[in-house]
């Protein structure tokens, strides 16, 4: 996660955070539903009141669009997609998925079952609210269940626009990569579909700003433009993943393999400075191997205050690192990438494969981050 995101903590083994930006949104919802919704449809009771009910009511929201982000991220976590974590932020969520579905029919699944989570959701609150009003429950209460209810509606529906990075934009995508066999025909397709929402946006705020309606007609326009600087990059992905299917791993792989001793300590390694690799393979004494430690691990270490931790007691056999050969191309071997790969070539390793020797020698780093799969309320 970014340094601008917050940690909350871990659920179903996936990182949790939210980005500073959450902040603005959460109190325009706080306060629309403590000074509009809730005054109208329970009135007569105190501002406190109805502030604390807002703030509870938008805590609920919140939790509803994690439950659509946790969604996105089982389902691809089953269908063997790797998912680094969630972020909450100001257009809504983020699930990070460090590689991609391998199928159309895997994309579709991960994709749509996000929107039929808060669809889901949105009946739950609709029938809770009926029982409540059939119960003679108060009228606070009612309302705070409507409003849910509206709100995951909205949530669910909007999300299905099919306009990238929205839900609606990938599920296109999927139909056209299953239709065509392409996958960045499917990306293309739904980048150009995106796009003509995203100025359908932006007219519709313009005109609601010359109409007189500021508020509402600068948030059509901010969305509108969220999604088509949003569409924009994903198009750039697909040229560049055109371009690294021509590029061997023995383009850019550390050739002769990167050794070191496996006795030196993190901090040694720190204050060497220079050019450093990505992945070393270690040695002992006897020049016996004692596995491979990718750098990461080791700024870890001295990072968490561990310099005098020995490079050996930060290394990974060779089990846990991918194994890839250098006639492959990089696209292929970026989805197995993780910590590091070995590049073995007739049974024999002949080079080392890291983010670093991409983000150095290719001029790559952008593409090592993870992938977006985002929701926008």
């Amino acid at each position: 996660m970014g340094s601008q995101t917050i940690r909350l903590g871990r659920l179903f083994g996936l990182e949790i955070g939210f980005n500073w930006s959450l902040l603005p949104f959460f109190l325009l919802v706080a306060w629309t539903m403590a000074t509009e919704v809730l005054p109208s449809g329970a009135p007569g009771l105190s501002s406190t009141g109805y502030w604390i009910a807002g703030v509870l009511g938008t805590v609920v929201f919140y939790a509803c669009l994690l439950a659509h982000e946790l969604s996105h991220a089982l389902v691809a976590k089953r269908k063997g997609v790797k998912v680094a974590g969630i972020t909450l932020w100001l257009f809504g969520g983020v699930t990070q998925l460090e590689g991609e579905p391998r199928r159309a029919q895997d994309q579709a699944l991960i994709t749509a079952v996000g929107p039929l989570t808060s669809l889901v959701l949105a009946a739950i609150f609709f029938g809770a609210q009926q029982l409540l009003t059939g119960l003679n429950a108060p009228p606070l209460l009612v309302t705070l269940f409507a409003w849910m209810a509206l709100l995951n509606l909205v949530l669910g529906v909007f999300n299905l626009v099919p306009a990238l990075p929205l839900d609606g934009g990938r599920l296109l995508g999927a139909a056209v990569w299953w239709r065509t066999g392409s996958k960045d025909r499917g990306t293309t397709g739904a980048v150009r579909v995106g796009r003509f929402f995203a100025y359908l946006l932006i007219a519709l705020g313009a005109l609601e700003v010359l109409a007189g309606g500021l508020l509402n007609g600068l948030w059509l326009a901010i969305i509108g433009w969220f999604l088509l600087s949003a569409g924009a990059a994903e198009g750039r992905q697909v040229g560049i993943r055109s371009r690294l299917r021509q590029v061997p791993v023995a383009a850019v792989m550390s050739s002769p393999v990167p050794t070191l001793p496996s006795w030196l300590t993190c901090g040694q390694l720190a204050e060497a400075g220079g050019p450093s690799a990505g992945l070393y393979a270690l040695h002992g004494v006897g020049g016996e191997p004692m596995g491979y430690l990718p750098r990461s691990r080791v700024d870890e270490a001295v990072r968490a205050g561990h310099p005098e931790r020995r490079l050996e007691a930060v290394a990974l056999a060779a089990e846990h690192l991918a194994t890839v050969r250098p006639d492959e191309n990089l696209e292929a071997a970026l989805l197995r990438l993780e910590q590091g790969a070995l590049v073995v070539a007739n049974g024999q390793l002949v080079g080392t494969l890291s983010a670093a020797d991409l983000a150095r020698r290719a001029a790559l780093a952008p593409l090592l981050g993870p992938r977006p799969h985002g929701s926008l309320e």
